[in-house]
């Protein structure tokens, strides 16, 4: 939120609420939590008493012209009944009314059209900062993983203007980085629909419930020695007995061992959780023409983008460290379906790359053993992690994510810019995570990341990001066969 141009304006929260002809709305659902789903649930509630730490995606757009709240109520219910899941809540095990399914989440569901919208004019905000302080509490008290909803909405007016803007966050339960890009086109054109009274025209969608049971019902097959779970534990084997941290120059204070720890001399990772507060931001890498520069380099010798990606992030980790391996963990969208293709829902797997890199290697040698990395780490990542811990008989803690994803062909994209849309997160309070998150637009590539807001790594990160960007900006602008790292290479 920090990251954005908020503009004041009247606010008003919009709250869903069970509604029907019934005192109990809420039917017993048998279809599981996924396993994202349960594992987070879970974690909620061990937090102990007291806020728990916010873990919120959200998105902003612009409505146009002056809001007809009664057409945007009718948009915002007739998204909820779209999309299955958000009419769905968890119930963890042995709270109250929890099924009776031992020591599982178990679900109850609302039918379609037994959602009713609340609405609350809480006053007008005269400064943007005042507002974006507000927003950001709003979604953090009002995205509780425990509860239903977990998911809110906030619009604010702007009288100068005559247009609104639109907040919606939900707690990541519902939803992952790709279902965040759905909304604006979706809520846009429902309610464009509800203004001038015709049917919208968006495609039917598969419920996500569905996907939850469908993959509950193929982990079950996975056992000890199945090749995702052989995977793993190799993966795991080889880099000491945890999930690799960020490629920290070993000078950086809180490493010790090239990666970031929290300062504490225990393994992350191996039951210790620190409360440390983590920085971020997000930084452009290239432009549209350079991205499309960057693609055909990568094609040229036999990659593509996210390999050619995670060999410019090899090639500088292991000139700031020595490394000879390469190690991430990266997700991988699970929504192999076309009914899942426009869903809400978390549909994603973790699966771990790794890949050797070397000093006289060229570029295109360390993007060729990054692209069998990736193609080895797909399989991998159909089978949920928290199900791969539970046959490994190990906690495994991603420390260090690398994410990529090409939002260009996403449905309303070529319009975010007009429609002023962003995707936002909540702050995080982790000891050692560093995750980077690199998305393709139709404006370029960008860098959206997080990092321990601690001595050195504060440093380290930032300078690793800026590294990988020039690196990626002489492979665009020159294409070289043999491009190298910062310091020495030429293109």
């Amino acid at each position: 939120m920090h990251d954005l141009d908020v503009r004041p304006g009247l606010l008003t929260v919009w709250r869903p609420a069970p509604a029907g002809p019934h005192a109990t709305p809420w039917i017993p659902d048998p279809r599981p939590a996924s396993y994202l789903q349960e594992a987070h649930i879970r974690e909620a509630r061990i937090t102990g008493p007291g806020p728990r730490p916010p873990s919120w995606l959200a998105t902003v757009f612009e409505l146009p012209g002056e809001l007809n709240a009664g057409a945007l109520e009718r948009a915002l219910l007739g998204w909820i009944d779209r999309h299955e899941s958000l009419r769905s809540r968890l119930l963890p095990p042995g709270g109250p009314g929890a099924g009776p399914r031992g020591g599982r989440v178990s679900r109850a569901t609302l039918r379609a059209g037994t959602v009713a919208m609340l609405r609350t004019v809480v006053g007008d905000f005269p400064s943007g900062d005042e507002l974006s302080h507000r927003i950001e509490a709003l979604f953090d008290q009002e995205t509780d993983p425990l509860t239903w909803p977990s998911f809110v909405f906030a619009t604010v007016g702007h009288s100068d203007t005559r247009s609104t803007t639109l907040y919606v966050g939900f707690d990541h339960s519902n939803v992952d980085g790709y279902s965040i890009f759905l909304i604006a086109h979706e809520i846009r054109e429902l309610y464009a629909a509800a203004l001038r009274g015709r049917p919208a025209e968006l495609a039917e969608v598969g419920s996500f419930l569905d996907f939850a049971g469908s993959e509950r019902a193929g982990a079950a097959l996975v056992h000890s020695e199945h090749e995702a779970v052989a995977g793993w534990r190799d993966f795991v084997a080889t880099n000491g007995g945890e999930l690799p941290g960020f490629p920290a120059p070993p000078a950086t204070p809180a490493s010790g061992t090239g990666v970031v720890g929290d300062g504490t001399g225990q393994s992350p990772g191996h039951g210790h959780v620190g409360a440390q507060a983590q920085a971020g931001g997000c930084e452009w890498l290239l432009d549209a023409q350079g991205a499309q520069a960057f693609q055909d380099a990568c094609a040229r010798n036999g990659g593509n983008f996210f390999s050619g990606v995670l060999a410019c992030l090899a090639i500088v980790a292991h000139e700031n460290t020595g490394q000879r391996q390469f190690r991430a963990i990266a997700p991988f969208h699970t929504r192999t379906d076309p009914q899942w293709a426009q869903s809400v829902g978390w549909y994603v797997g973790l699966a771990p790359v790794g890949f050797a890199v070397r000093g006289t290697d060229a570029f295109r040698d360390v993007m060729a053993e990054a692209g069998l990395a990736l193609k080895r780490a797909k399989p991998l990542a159909t089978v949920p992690l928290p199900r791969i811990t539970e046959l490994l008989g190990m906690p495994l803690e991603p420390r260090f994510m690398v994410s990529y994803m090409d939002i260009r062909r996403t449905p309303g994209a070529e319009q975010w810019g007009e429609w002023r849309a962003f995707a936002l997160r909540s702050r995080r309070i982790h000891p050692h995570e560093v995750f980077l998150w690199i998305m393709r637009s139709r404006h370029g590539v960008y860098l959206s990341f997080r990092y321990p807001d601690s001595e050195g790594i504060r440093t380290a990160v930032p300078r690793y990001i800026e590294q990988t960007g020039w690196l990626m900006e002489q492979i665009a602008n020159e294409g070289s066969e043999d491009c190298r790292g910062k310091e020495s290479a030429t293109c």
